[in-house]
Order: C-alpha cells, then sequence, then structure tokens
C-alpha cells in the first residue's frame, strides 16, 4: 500500500514515534493425514487446501484420539479448521450420528461460524443438520433443532437459561448424544463472566453424566499467559494445549502515532485525541478504496468517529464508511456484517464486538484509536488485517491517558511483552449461590456430586436448604421455589435485563440499567448510527427510554460519584512500606451531573444534573494507606499534600493496573475514602475494587502484583515529558473526585497531583521520605493480627455467602 503509508508518513511525521517492521513468516505444514474421509480430503482440495498447518494437523491428531484439546494461537492462523476437520472426519465415519455443541462468545460469530461448518457439513452429509440456537432465532427453527440437528451453535447464555433448564423436555435426544463440546475464543471467559461460564459447564457435565456420556471438550484460545490455569479453572478437566503455530504470516507495518499538543487561547495545552489521526487516515483510506477496520474503545466514541468521519464535504462516504457496535438490533448488524464482507462497506469503525475471529473479508488497514486495555486485545485486533497473505498496516493512535502514552513512547513494550494472564473465579460466593439452585432445578442435587464439592459450594449449598430454595427429594434436593432459577442470572453483568430505546414509538437500541443510568438520563444525547438523539425519559422500572432525533453540535457525558465502605477484612497483607487490606467493599455508585461537550473543539459548554437512584453493589477490593512517616512528613508541610497524593495515584493505578490481569478499564475502579486505621482512627485510605458484583478476583491479582503496579505508575509519571500535569500521568485535577475547596485549588493550580504522587511511590516502594516540589501555576493562600485459622476462614465465608444471598433475594423480590 505504498500510496497510504506514504500519506502516513508525510502527514504524520512530527508524531510517528515508531515505524515497526514485523516480518513475514514462513508457514510449517503437514500433509493431510491418512485416516481423512474420502469426502472430506476432495472438498479441502477444491478449494486449494492440499496440506495443514503443522499445528492443525496435531489438533487433528489429538482430538482424533478423544482427548481435550486446547488450540492457543494467533488470530487468522485456521483454528476453525483445526476442530473442525478431526470432529467431521470422525462424525463421517460413525456409524450413528452423534451430536457436537460449539459455543461462541458473541452472536456475530455464531453466525459467521455456521455457514463455514454448512459448507463441510454438507461434504459428507446430503441432510443440513445444523442450525444457530440464539435469542434471534425463529420458534419454528427451534424445535427443528431440538429434534434433528446433530451440530448446534450457540452461546453460553443460551446453554445456560435455554438448553439446560430444559435438556429433559426439549433437548434429550441432542444432549444423550453429545460428543464433542467446542469453545472457541476460549481466552474471552476470563473475570466474571468466566466465573459464571465455569458454573454453567459444570452443571453441563452434571446433565452428561445423568445421560451415562463424557463429552470430550475442545478449546480454542488467542495467546493467553496461561493457558493451563486457565482450561483448569473453566472445566476442572486436563487438556492437550497445541501452542506451536505453524500459520504464516505477511509482512505488517505498525505504525504508533502520538497526536499532537494544542495550545489554548487561554495558555493550557492538551494533547489531542486519536480521532485527530483516525479521522483524516480514514478519509484518506476510503479516497483511496483500502479496506479498513477502526477500533474505538467505547460505544459512543464509535459514533463520535463515524459522524466526524463523514461530517461536511465528506457525506459521500456515507455509503463506504458504517459504524458497528453493541446495542444494534439483530437485523442491523447482520446487514453491515454482509455488506463488509461482500466488500460493499469499505471501513468499518466498531468497538471490540468485531475482535474476535468472525471472518469479515480480506482488510489491509487496520487503527487501533486508544489502547484496547490488553496486549492480548492489542494483537488481536490487529489480526484482523492481513488475513489472506497480503501485506497490511496497522496503525496505533495513542489517548491522553497513561498506559497509552507508555506504549506509544515504549513500542518494544508491545512487541516483547508476553500476553497477559486470564483470572476467573468459579466458587465466588456471591456467582456460586446463583448456579446451585440453577442445577438443583435440572436435576436433584446430592453429597456425591462432584460438580460443586468446593467449600464455598458446601457452605452454599447448606445456606440454601436453611433458606428453604432447596429442600429434601428422597436422598437429594430439590430447587423449591416457583419461580424458574436460570431467568434471574445474567452471566455477562449485574442485571438480567435490558432497557428498550424507543424513538416514534419504534425500538432502535438497547442497553444493559447500569450503562443507562450514565447514557440515558434525561436531556442525554445517544447517538446511534450517526444520528443523534435526546433522551426524553427514561423509566428503569418499566426498562424503556423514549428519545426524540435532534440536531446538536455537542454530546453529554456523565460523571459519576462513588461512597465505597470497607464493611469486612479478608485478609491484612504483610507490604513493607504502607498498610494494606483485601476485603470486602460496599459501592454506592450514582450519576450526578452531566456535561455537553461541543464537538471537534470538546469545550465544555454547559452542565445538567442527573436525577437517577443510586446503584448499589457488594465487591472486592484493597484499601492500601501510605506509611504513617511519609503522612506525617506531609502534615507538617502541607496538610493538603496527602489528598493531593492519593487522588493522584488513584487515577493512575485505575488507567494502569488492568493491564496487569487482563481486565477492562471498566472491571476496575478507585476512590478515596475513610478507612481505619491500627488505632481504629478514620484516616485517608487509596480504595481499588472490582466492578462486579461479589468480586471476581481482579483486585486480587492487582494485589498480589501490587509493587509491579506501582512500579509502572513511577515510570509513567518519571517520564511524561509535561511539567504541571497532565492526563498522560495525573492530570491537575483529576475526574469524579468530592474534595474540599481548599484542595481543589491546590490542584487546578499547582502540580501538586503529580509531584505528590511521585513521593508517596517513592515511600511506597522504597521507603524514601521525599518532600514534594510543588510549583504553582498561580499565587494559593498557604494552609498549612495474626493470620485467621481454618475455622475463622469458614465463618469469613459463611459470612460473605451470607451478605450474597440477602443481595440476590432483594433482587429476587424485586424481579418476581
Amino acid at each position: 500500500m505504498p500510496p497510504l503509508t506514504d500519506y502516513i508518513k508525510n502527514s504524520f511525521a512530527k508524531n510517528i514515534t515508531a515505524e515497526l517492521e514485523l516480518k513475514p513468516v514462513d508457514g510449517e505444514f503437514e500433509p493431510l493425514p491418512n485416516q481423512l474421509n474420502t469426502k472430506l480430503r476432495n472438498i479441502l482440495q477444491e478449494k486449494g487446501l492440499t496440506k495443514l498447518y503443522s499445528h492443525q494437523a496435531e489438533a487433528f491428531d489429538s482430538i482424533s484420539a478423544n482427548a481435550n484439546t486446547a488450540i492457543v494461537s494467533r488470530t487468522a492462523s485456521g483454528k476453525t479448521l483445526s476442530f473442525l476437520l478431526p470432529i467431521l472426519n470422525e462424525y463421517a465415519n460413525a456409524k450413528a450420528p452423534f451430536s457436537t455443541l460449539l459455543l461462541y462468545p458473541t452472536k456475530a460469530l455464531s453466525r459467521d461460524q455456521e455457514g463455514t461448518l454448512a459448507a463441510l457439513l454438507n461434504a459428507v452429509e446430503a441432510e443440513r443438520k445444523v442450525g444457530t440456537y440464539d435469542g434471534d432465532t425463529p420458534q419454528e427453527q427451534r424445535k427443528n433443532l431440538q429434534k434433528n440437528a446433530d451440530f448446534v451453535i450457540t452461546n453460553p447464555d443460551m446453554l445456560h437459561a435455554g438448553i439446560l433448564p430444559n435438556h429433559q423436555r426439549l433437548w434429550k435426544s441432542f444432549l444423550s448424544r453429545l460428543r464433542y463440546i467446542v469453545i472457541d475464543e476460549v481466552h474471552t471467559y476470563r473475570g466474571s463472566f468466566g466465573s459464571h461460564v465455569a458454573n454453567v459447564f459444570r452443571r453441563l457435565m452434571r446433565i452428561c453424566k445423568t445421560y451415562g456420556i463424557k463429552p470430550t471438550f475442545v478449546a480454542c484460545s488467542a495467546t493467553v499467559g496461561n493457558p493451563d490455569q486457565h482450561l483448569q479453572a473453566l472445566f476442572g478437566e486436563p487438556f492437550k494445549i497445541v501452542l506451536k503455530d505453524g500459520a504464516p504470516r505477511p509482512r505488517r507495518t505498525l505504525f504508533c502515532i502520538n497526536p499532537p499538543i494544542f495550545t489554548a487561547d487561554d495558555g493550557a495545552t492538551y494533547r489531542k485525541g486519536p480521532a485527530s489521526i483516525s479521522i483524516p487516515l480514514i478519509r484518506k483510506a476510503t479516497e483511496l478504496n483500502v479496506r479498513t477496520i477502526c477500533f474505538c474503545r467505547g460505544r459512543q466514541e464509535v459514533e463520535r468517529v463515524y459522524k466526524a468521519t463523514i461530517d461536511g464535504k465528506y457525506a459521500h462516504f456515507a455509503d463506504k464508511i458504517k459504524p458497528y457496535r453493541g446495542g444494534l438490533l439483530p437485523s442491523e448488524r447482520r446487514k453491515l456484517e454482509h455488506d463488509l464482507f461482500n466488500g460493499i462497506i469499505n471501513t468499518i469503525i466498531t468497538t471490540n464486538a468485531l475482535e474476535l475471529g468472525i471472518d469479515i473479508g480480506n482488510l489491509d488497514l487496520c487503527i487501533l484509536s486508544g489502547h484496547p486495555g490488553t496486549i492480548a486485545s492489542f494483537w488481536q485486533q490487529a489480526g484482523r488485517v492481513g488475513r489472506k497473505g497480503h501485506e497490511a498496516t496497522i496503525v496505533f493512535a495513542a489517548k491522553d491517558a497513561p498506559i497509552d502514552q507508555y506504549l506509544v513512547n515504549h513500542p518494544d513494550f508491545i512487541l516483547d511483552t508476553p500476553s497477559e494472564q486470564a483470572w476467573l473465579s468459579a466458587d465466588n460466593p456471591y456467582i456460586v449461590l446463583q448456579h446451585i439452585p440453577c442445577a438443583a432445578y435440572e436435576y436433584p442435587l446430592d453429597e456425591a456430586d462432584a460438580a460443586f464439592t468446593s467449600k464455598a459450594a458446601k457452605l452454599a449449598t447448606k445456606l440454601l436448604q436453611e433458606q428453604n430454595t432447596l429442600k429434601p427429594w428422597g436422598e437429594s434436593l430439590r430447587y423449591a421455589l416457583q419461580d424458574y432459577p436460570s431467568k434471574g442470572v445474567n452471566l455477562r453483568g449485574m442485571t438480567d435485563y435490558n432497557v428498550q430505546i424507543l424513538c416514534d414509538g419504534v425500538v432502535i437500541g438497547e442497553i444493559d440499567p447500569i450503562g443507562a443510568r450514565g447514557t440515558l438520563y434525561k436531556d442525554a444525547i445517544y447517538q446511534h448510527l450517526g444520528e443523534r438523539y435526546m433522551s426524553l425519559e427514561l423509566d428503569l422500572d418499566k426498562k424503556l427510554c423514549v428519545v426524540e432525533k435532534v440536531k446538536a453540535d455537542y454530546y453529554t457525558e456523565a460523571s459519576w460519584e462513588n461512597r465505597v465502605e470497607l464493611t469486612s477484612i479478608i485478609e491484612e497483607i504483610d507490604f513493607p512500606n504502607a498498610d494494606l487490606k483485601f476485603g470486602e467493599i460496599h459501592v454506592n455508585k450514582q450519576p450526578k451531573l452531566y456535561k455537553k461537550i461541543k464537538e471537534r473543539t470538546y469545550e465544555n459548554i454547559g452542565y445538567g444534573p442527573i436525577t437517577l437512584p443510586p446503584f448499589e453493589y457488594d465487591t472486592t477490593g484493597l484499601t492500601l494507606r501510605p506509611p504513617k512517616e511519609w503522612i506525617q512528613l506531609m502534615d507538617r508541610h502541607d496538610k493538603r499534600w496527602l489528598g493531593a497524593a492519593l487522588y493522584g495515584l488513584a487515577y493512575i493505578l485505575k488507567k494502569t493496573a488492568p493491564s496487569l490481569c487482563m481486565a477492562d478499564e471498566q472491571d476496575i475502579d478507585t476512590d478515596i475514602s475513610l478507612a481505619t486505621d491500627e488505632h481504629d482512627r478514620w484516616t485517608s485510605s487509596l480504595f481499588l475494587f472490582d466492578t462486579h458484583e461479589g468480586g471476581v478476583g481482579y483486585a486480587e491479582k492487582i494485589c498480589e502484583r501490587l509493587t509491579e503496579a506501582l512500579k509502572l505508575c513511577k515510570t509513567i509519571i518519571d517520564e511524561c515529558p509535561c511539567p504541571g500535569g497532565c492526563p498522560s500521568c495525573v492530570p491537575p485535577f483529576p475526574p469524579g473526585i468530592v474534595s474540599t475547596a481548599e484542595l481543589d485549588e491546590l490542584l487546578l493550580f499547582s502540580d501538586a497531583a503529580v509531584s505528590c504522587a511521585s513521593s508517596c511511590l517513592e515511600a511506597l516502594l522504597f521507603g524514601n521520605l521525599v518532600v514534594p516540589i510543588v510549583n504553582t501555576r498561580k499565587i494559593i493562600p498557604e494552609s498549612t493480627v495474626e493470620p485467621p485459622g481454618e475455622d475463622q476462614e469458614t465463618l469469613k465465608l459463611q459470612d460473605r455467602l451470607r451478605r450474597a444471598s440477602n443481595t440476590l433475594q432483594q433482587k429476587r423480590d424485586r424481579n418476581h
């Protein structure tokens, strides 16, 4: 793509921090297996496939030997053929047809894979016995799948709520013949989602046991740092892991671009956003007919970039450039996927919804508008281009945020750092309490049940008996309530329903109720497929939001306020230079006001109140209090410096810590609140906690790697070129804080947030007591346990279970 690369080099010459060549890699090949069915061999040869990549051949042998197998390789490495070929080979040679369940994390991926499977299946079976079972599947087609399908493509949500609860009545024919369970993109099953899905697999294997079968698991994953540990946590089964990647790679060029610094009329300086790079680049690529994908971090960011790209004299690009994100209607998603694959659309601007392995045709340019959150996601998104062997270009446009600025100025970190480790907590008390009733509804529980044998599961079962949710039935326990337990369990979040968005009586989209609080409050601007709508009325009880189309040159952003409290201590951690505790945390989260932000100039042109009820939940997290000697030093010089340091550190930890545990920025939050010290006195402490109800292990992993997290923060602050603080490390006034007027003044008109946070890190990491040098931009008036035993752990676990049970009961009372 010489014209495009020339344009990049000429247009952004001053802002390119690195141009990296990702050299081509030759593939490693093996001949087609001797035992491959003749019909399958013929169809592969018709498609020009006369040999397999080495990892495909290894996977064929492993799966054919009925071993649980995981294929871990980069995107576009032929993972789909790796598992389909051995399964279809066995299916073609079998005396009686068996069934195969294929699970994909998204609907888009499910629908994409149906065509691939059907084409291969038609080679060995004239009658089509494959179909997709998801929320978009018509009722008549569902009945046909339940009766006749040998291959069912679905997602964990439908397995949880549609298949398992109805296994006896509707799915017995399919499940009683189940031979293989295929789970694609297994690295996405982490955190809260992964913890839920691990329990769904426990329930599935219970049902399989009642039918006297033990299916073989086949998993596929992008590169992940701990495949053995992750697979064991998710499935509870040993796996043969195929790690060697024999697929060839074309030459690719990676440009790291840092947007320019801009000086406003009032003398304030700030860095432009990544849209200043991505928008002109998308326009040029469209002009040159270069097929492009641009990844953005959020739904509304996708809409803003799309709207700006086709604005004014570029309106004629509207037919070639389209946005793709969650919340679109199924028909809208299908059309966009079809048009992109068939070349009707030249460019797609998307969230990570298209990060996974859906085949969207041959793309040549990938733009990452901001760091996606993990190195694994970075390469997953970058891997969307060059899939057909053509040379490709990748552009990383950095945001003015700590991790983005670190990566854009340390490009070797992108190339050399291994993928992060994936974490989940299947025995999380809040989660296991939700799945045991589901399991008992599906088939009575007994003491010998191998699926729920952990201490948390046994205590949860006992608690559910005490509450009469489970009752004895012979020698087993059955579900005793009248409702449908899986209906109230949402695998992907804290709520089990979405808010419908209506314009003139027509549904144009949907969003979860927590997201609705931050995007659909009264007078909020909601952007959808390039159009702007104003929220007129949000009714969370009726699960509806009425909007009307408007013409506005601004968008809105909500400012949230947290109130957090450490309710119980799980562990007091020995950290050399700080008071560090890990425990249960209660969070009261509420949007308080919204800002109107003008397009292009990003001026703040007004505020408005948000009068919605708070969202409250219990989670887990850590509290951190710096060394008391350092606190005393700060107090002697300026009592506001402690607050400045903690606010600065809270900001940079929230932005950087998720990168250490394969979490997204939305999975972790930080705040400054009061906690008791060793003398039971209230003092300011830094809180870092999971944003998922019950906690799923992110904060726990950061607690374990706290030294590493703090060192990363220190490096970013030290290397930030700005003298007075900016969002690249610590902004002068971290957003969303609630403090005193005196502290606000200090933060706004000095570099205290940076210098005090840096001093705090020196004390935490090295025990050094360094007096900050605070430079003002305006004259400011001066202001001057013993480790718990086993029984205690059990009591604490029981207490956590009871808390989680109370929360779930309150939710049940609301829902039913």
